[in-house]
């Protein structure tokens, strides 16, 4: 009798370490994400976009160049691909190439958490359906980041490449939650959990407003040769104006939400939280148009609009209406 008790103590302990190291794997796995976006917006931030103007490969080479010097003879064909001014920097290309590892990594990651959770597919069946839809987000991301090096950074293929990185991060995100336990599930009214979705909602037309601006300042920059940073929203087009007014929006959507749920245990803190982001992510956005548009600023803008959407997320995830009134 003992030593069954001690067996299965045993195999419950090892269930426990193993499931204890699948979720360090898969949080492990949510911050490289992050990680992979902000290296995307560095790389938007300092036009490396074209630094490897080819794919998989850059100038041709796994590894590449360091130098001039250490072009393939062939060099000019990948050259005339740039929109900058068709030389060679090698600061663009290992920011670029940098950014590729990362990726890369991030798909090593996926693979390392499918198979990890494929031993327990039955037990946490959905948790085995989300690893397997950010390994094939991850390989479309992939794909599709040919696709842009192809089109020359064209508008509409960096808004899709960037909507594929924010689908991988909320899908990340409902398999971290996926692994935690029923007490990490917070009790809500259906009307606070409709004000949230309202809010997310606010959030992606934000999103999308921005977008529109982020494409006036790719036209504006590029026929200014990615200089004079403080004239790029100088004519203050109406996308601009949009995007601006809309952020007041946002903050008292955000604020109101925040007063509605002051006194609601569990989901109070989370709410705080994603009040503080959107005000943060304000004082970015003020920063780009009043400091001249600072290049550090555009990364950090782009990161906090997708943290507010993922902990907008994170919230619906863990909201419990279930006989709520």
């Amino acid at each position: 009798m003992d030593t069954a008790l001690s067996t299965i103590a045993a195999v419950n302990l090892y269930q426990l370490f193993f499931m204890q190291r699948i979720r360090h794997w898969v949080l492990a796995t949510f911050i490289l994400t992050f990680l992979v976006i902000i290296a995307g917006g560095v790389v938007r931030t300092t036009q490396s976009g074209m630094g490897c103007p080819d794919w998989p490969k850059c100038f041709g080479k796994w590894i590449p160049p360091t130098n001039a010097a250490e072009l393939p003879p062939d060099f000019e064909k990948y050259l005339k691909k740039q929109d900058i001014d068709h030389t060679f920097n090698a600061l663009h290309t290992w920011i670029e190439y940098f950014n590729r590892l990362l990726g890369a990594l991030l798909g090593f990651f996926a693979v390392i958490q499918v198979l990890v959770l494929f031993f327990k597919r039955v037990q946490y069946s959905r948790s085995f359906r989300l690893a397997i839809a950010f390994l094939t987000v991850v390989i479309l991301t992939g794909l599709f980041g040919a696709i842009v090096v192809k089109l020359n950074l064209a508008h509409l293929s960096i808004s899709v490449h960037l909507l594929f990185a924010l689908v991988l991060v909320q899908v990340q995100l409902a398999l971290l939650l996926s692994l935690q336990s029923k007490l990490f599930f917070i009790p809500v009214s259906k009307k606070v959990k409709k004000l949230v979705v309202a809010f997310l909602i606010i959030l992606l037309t934000q999103a999308v407003l921005g977008t529109l601006v982020r494409m006036y300042v790719d036209d504006v920059s590029r026929t200014l040769h990615y200089e004079q940073r403080e004239t790029w929203l100088a004519a203050m087009p109406v996308n601009f104006l949009l995007h601006r007014s809309f952020s007041w929006f946002v903050l008292a959507t955000v604020l109101f939400l925040g007063w509605y749920c002051r006194n609601i245990a569990g989901i109070k803190n989370q709410v705080l939280m994603l009040v503080a982001i959107v005000f943060l992510n304000m004082i970015a956005g003020i920063a780009l148009f009043y400091a001249g548009m600072p290049a550090v600023a555009q990364p950090i803008h782009l990161l906090l609009a997708t943290c507010a959407i993922t902990q907008t997320m994170r919230i619906l995830l863990q909201a419990n209406s279930k006989g709520i009134a």
